[in-house]
C-alpha cells in the first residue's frame, strides 16, 4: 500500500492479519509477549534473517512499513492482532500513524488469542468470532464501506 499511493491502480483497502510491521522491539508487546505461545521474539529474529538473509535493511519499508515517514494517502486499514503476541503493538502503531496522517484506520486486539490463532477457527470460538470479524471487514473494504 506504501508503494502504491499515487498509482493509478491502487487498493481500495488493508486488511492486516496479526502483522509484523517493524516495531518497536523495546517496548509495548514485543517485551510483554516476548516468549508468547505460537511466536517468540526470538523466532521474529530467524524469520527476519531468513527474509533478508542476514541483510541489514533498517529503514526498508517494504521490510518494517513502520519506518515510512509518509502515511498519508494510504487506503482505508483495519488491522487485527493478537493479544498474546510480541506484533500486537505493531498494530496499534499503525493505526495511529494511518489516522494522524488523515487517513482511516481501525486496530483490534482479540483478546487471550496468540498469533496463528485462526488454524483454530474451527475449533475455538473466539477464533471463529475473529474469523467472521475479518470476513465482515473484507468485505466492507471490498465494498468501498467504512463501518467503524
Amino acid at each position: 500500500s506504501h508503494a502504491t499511493r499515487g498509482h493509478a491502480k491502487k487498493p481500495v483497502g488493508q486488511l492486516l492479519i496479526y502483522p509484523g510491521l517493524g516495531g518497536d522491539r523495546s517496548r509495548g508487546s514485543y517485551v510483554t509477549h516476548a516468549e508468547a505461545p505460537m511466536l517468540t521474539v526470538r523466532d521474529l529474529e530467524f524469520y527476519k534473517h531468513i527474509r533478508t538473509g542476514g541483510e541489514d535493511r533498517t529503514g526498508d519499508i517494504t521490510l518494517a512499513p513502520l519506518a515510512d515517514a509518509d502515511f498519508a494517502y494510504l487506503p482505508p486499514t483495519v488491522l487485527i492482532t493478537a493479544e498474546c503476541d510480541p506484533l500486537s503493538s505493531d498494530g496499534e502503531a499503525y493505526r495511529d500513524r494511518v489516522v494522524a496522517a488523515g487517513g482511516h484506520a481501525y486496530w483490534f486486539e482479540e483478546p487471550g488469542l496468540v498469533h496463528g490463532y485462526l488454524r483454530a477457527r474451527h475449533t475455538v470460538g473466539r477464533a471463529r468470532a475473529s474469523f467472521t470479524r475479518i470476513v465482515e471487514a473484507a468485505t466492507a473494504l471490498g465494498k468501498g464501506d467504512w463501518i467503524w
